[in-house]
């Protein structure tokens, strides 16, 4: 009942496919700097969408019978994968719940600087129970790395805000789903 998925880049891509066709056994997707599952349908069409041109919106997995609750990560700096498409994860998130006849909640927003001194944008999306159905962190400054990580490995921005310790918190406050 506790289990997750997280990636970066494609990786990011790849874990929003596989918790979308798999529901019952997901409980949270993290997604760092990755397009909307979806969005392209060939290599070209995935190179405009990462540049910033506008994603196809595809229909859910067949067969999905909830969204999967996320977090997503994106840098507004990032020259590889254009911030627009963390907004789009979001977006294919809050419009899945919509679709699936979960009554809307509230939206809160935060502004904040990591003890690295990037400034972030943490936007909130509660469902209306108040549970977190979605978080949009907007790290201002950053380009195409997991923010947070350690400075010696590579495709990392230690400057943080950590997404690796919000994730998890993400993770650990997600309720606990029953497998069937």
């Amino acid at each position: 009942g506790r289990v997750y998925i997280a990636g970066l880049s494609a990786g990011g891509a790849m874990a929003t496919i596989v918790a979308e066709a798999y529901p019952e056994i997901f409980a949270a997707v993290g997604v760092h700097s990755g397009l909307p599952r979806g969005s392209a349908s060939n290599v070209m069409d995935a190179l405009a969408v990462m540049k910033g041109a506008n994603a196809n919106r595809a229909a859910p997995v067949a067969g999905a019978r909830a969204h999967v609750r996320t977090i997503v990560f994106h840098g507004d700096r990032d020259q590889t994968v254009h911030q627009r498409n963390g907004e789009q994860v979001i977006a294919a998130v809050l419009g899945d719940t919509e679709h699936a006849g979960q009554s809307a909640g509230s939206k809160q927003i935060e502004h904040g600087v990591s003890s690295g001194g990037r400034r972030y944008t943490r936007s909130i999306h509660r469902d209306a129970s108040g549970q977190a159905a979605a978080e949009h962190w907007l790290v201002h400054g950053a380009g195409h790395a997991w923010s947070g990580g350690d400075a010696l490995g590579t495709y990392t921005d230690a400057s943080g805000p950590d997404a690796t310790r919000e994730m998890l918190r993400f993770f650990f406050e997600q309720p606990n789903r029953s497998m069937h």
